[in-house]
C-alpha cells in the first residue's frame, strides 16, 4: 500500500500494475499504483486519466495526475460511481504511446537562485550543482500544482532535495528541484523547491486551446544561457483568439481596491491536468443564498470581494443582492442590508466599504449573473462554461481582479427572486472543522489536529495557514500527487494549510485530513486571530 494503513480495494491491470483505491473525504477518490514513479507508469496514468474523465459518472468534476496515482474530484459522493468505469479500463489493453516531443529550455542558472542554501544542502559546489542539471535528459511526468507546471523525471541522484521547510516566493519561470525532482514553475508565487535559475520560455497560454508548452511524455532539455546573452524568442504558435459580441452594459466599475474583488461563480471543471485551478465562490454559502435572492442561477457569477472597497455604477434596473461578511453596501444615501433582495436603479452608484464586523467575504449577486461586457479571458475550451475566474492562469471573467472602468453585462435574463433564503449567515464564534483522515495520517497528527486550538494565522484564495504547537508528521515531504479541496496539509514546520478554492491541483506536503467540503464556507469568512478547532467526521 502507497500511503496510509487503510484499507483499500483493489485491482490488477492488463500491465500488470496492482491498483488500489478509497475515499478520501466524502467528495474524493484517491487511485494508487503499487509500482515506483517512472516514465512508464506516467504514461499509464496519462492514458488512463484520459479514458476515464471520457467516460466518467454525472457529478465528477475532475481526474488529476499525480506520480502514482490519481485523484477524482466531484460533488459529494459521486467519485465512488467511477469505480466499474475504472475497474474496466484498468482491463484494457495498452497504453497510449504517442511519440515524444524534443523541447529545449533557456535557463539563466542563478538569477533568483537559491545559491548558497543549494550549496549547503547537496555539499557541492555552484558550478557542479548547474552542469550536473544541464547535463541530464528529463521527460515530463504530469502537469500540476499551477497552471502548466511540469513535473519533470530524469534528475540526476546527486541532486535529490527534500521541499523547503515550509513555501517561500518564487519568481515565474523558476527552474527548481525537490522531491527527487526537476520542475518550472510558469508563475510567481509560493512554492516549496529550491531555484536554480529562470527560463523565459512562457509554459501556458490561457488564449490557446492547447495551452502547455510542455505535454506528459515530453523530452526535455535545459541549455544554460550564455552571462549577457539574449534569450531566445519562443517559438510561435498561433492562437485562436475567440471572438465575443460586446453585449448591453449592466454595471460599470468606478472604483476597486487592487486585487480586492473577482468574477466568481461554479467551480470549473475537467482541468486539474492542466495545473489550473477550480476557482469558483470561495464560500459557496454566501455566493448561493445571494444568487437566489438576486434571481440569478446557482453557478452564474457574481461578485467576490476579499477587500471591500469599490464603488459600482448601474447602467440599468438591476436587482441585487449581498451576502457574507467583513463589508458593508451603501446605495446613494441609505445602506443595505445583507440577506435581501434590493432595486438597483439605472445610474445609482453602490458603495462597498469594510465593517471590521465578522466575516471576511462578501459576494454581490445581480438577477441574470454577472459576465464581462466585452471578451472573456482565456480560451473557450479552458472556460469550460464557467465565468469563475482563474487568476493565475488569467482565464475566466477578466483573467485578474476587477479595476476601474471595467464594464459587466448580464450573463442571462433574470429570474424572480427567491424570498425564502431571506436572512444573514452567522460568522461569530469558533470556527470547528469536521476532519477525514488523509492519505498520510497517523495518530500522533491527527491527535494534534483535533486535540488543539488553532489559530488562523492568514488566509487567501489558494489556502488558509494556521498557527499553533506544531503537527508532528513522521514524513512531511511525500510524492507528489493529486489535493482535493479541503485538503489539510502539514509542511515540516508542523503549521498546517487547509486548502481552498484556488490550490494547487498536486502537491508534496504531507496529506494528513481533509476537511468536510460543507464546512469550508466558514473557514473561509475567518479573519486572522480567529480560532479553529478540528474534530473528528465521525463523531
Amino acid at each position: 500500500m502507497q500511503r496510509g494503513e487503510a484499507a483499500a480495494a483493489t485491482a490488477v491491470d492488463a500491465t500488470d500494475r496492482t491498483w488500489r483505491w478509497r475515499p478520501l473525504g466524502p467528495a474524493a477518490l484517491l487511485v494508487e499504483v503499487d509500482a515506483p514513479p517512472s516514465a512508464a507508469l506516467s504514461r499509464r496514468l496519462a492514458s488512463v486519466r484520459t479514458r476515464l474523465w471520457g467516460r466518467r459518472p454525472p457529478g465528477v468534476q475532475d481526474v488529476v495526475v499525480g506520480s502514482h496515482g490519481l485523484l477524482v474530484e466531484g460533488r459529494r459522493g459521486s467519485a465512488t460511481f467511477t469505480v466499474p468505469v475504472l475497474r474496466a479500463i484498468l482491463a484494457e489493453d495498452g497504453d497510449d504511446d504517442a511519440t515524444p516531443r524534443r523541447v529545449e529550455l533557456p535557463v539563466a542558472y542563478g538569477e533568483g537562485a537559491d545559491v548558497d542554501e543549494l550549496e549547503a544542502a547537496l555539499g557541492l559546489s555552484w558550478r557542479t550543482i548547474v552542469a550536473a542539471h544541464a547535463g541530464a535528459a528529463y521527460t515530463v511526468a504530469f502537469l500540476g500544482f499551477t497552471p502548466g507546471f511540469p513535473y519533470l523525471h530524469g534528475l540526476p541522484p546527486e541532486l535529490a532535495l527534500a521541499r523547503r521547510p515550509a513555501p517561500h516566493a518564487v519568481p515565474a519561470g523558476a527552474v527548481a528541484i525537490a522531491d527527487g525532482r526537476a520542475g518550472v514553475y510558469p508563475s510567481a508565487g509560493p512554492g516549496g523547491w529550491w531555484v536554480l535559475g529562470t527560463t523565459p520560455t512562457a509554459l501556458f497560454d490561457p488564449e490557446r486551446a492547447d495551452p502547455t508548452a510542455l505535454r506528459p511524455g515530453d523530452d526535455v532539455r535545459f541549455v544554460p544561457l550564455a552571462d549577457g546573452a539574449a534569450a531566445p524568442a519562443p517559438s510561435a504558435t498561433a492562437a485562436e483568439a475567440p471572438t465575443h459580441p460586446t453585449a448591453e452594459p449592466a454595471l460599470t466599475v468606478l472604483e476597486a481596491w487592487p486585487g480586492g474583488a473577482t468574477l466568481q461563480g461554479g467551480p470549473r471543471a475537467g482541468v486539474g491536468h492542466l495545473g489550473m485551478a477550480e476557482a469558483g465562490a470561495l464560500d459557496p454559502r454566501a455566493h448561493g443564498l445571494a444568487a437566489r435572492l438576486a434571481g440569478a442561477p446557482l453557478d452564474a457569477a457574481a461578485l467576490e470581494f476579499l477587500v471591500p472597497g469599490a464603488a459600482l455604477r448601474a447602467e440599468r434596473p438591476l436587482t441585487a443582492a449581498w451576502m457574507g461578511g467583513g463589508a458593508g453596501f451603501r446605495l446613494g444615501d441609505r445602506d443595505v442590508p445583507p440577506g435581501a433582495p434590493f432595486a438597483w436603479p439605472a445610474g445609482a452608484v453602490l458603495r462597498v466599504t469594510p465593517t471590521g464586523g465578522p466575516g471576511s467575504v462578501a459576494v454581490l449577486a445581480v438577477g441574470g449573473g454577472l459576465a464581462p461586457a466585452g471578451t472573456e479571458a482565456g480560451h473557450p475550451t479552458l472556460r469550460g462554461g464557467s465565468t469563475s475566474t482563474d487568476l493565475r492562469a488569467g482565464v475566466g471573467g477578466f483573467g485578474r481582479a476587477l479595476g476601474p472602468d471595467d464594464v459587466l453585462a448580464l450573463a442571462g435574463a433574470p429570474l424572480p427572486p427567491d424570498l425564502r433564503w431571506r436572512g444573514r449567515l452567522r460568522l461569530d464564534g469558533p470556527i470547528v472543522l469536521r476532519l477525514y483522515p488523509g492519505p498520510d495520517a497517523d495518530a500522533a497528527a491527527l491527535e494534534a489536529l483535533l486535540g488543539t486550538r488553532f489559530t488562523l494565522a492568514a488566509r487567501d484564495r489558494m489556502g488558509a495557514r494556521l498557527d499553533g504547537p506544531p503537527v508532528p508528521v513522521a514524513t512531511p515531504d511525500v510524492a507528489s500527487g493529486g489535493v482535493p479541496r479541503g485538503a489539510v496539509q502539514v509542511p515540516g514546520d508542523g503549521r498546517p494549510i487547509v486548502l481552498l478554492a484556488d490550490r494547487g491541483r498536486t502537491g508534496g506536503y504531507a496529506l494528513v485530513a481533509i476537511v468536510d467540503p460543507s464546512d469550508l464556507g466558514r473557514l473561509a469568512q475567518g479573519r486572522r486571530g480567529d480560532h479553529v478547532h478540528f474534530v473528528s467526521a465521525a463523531g
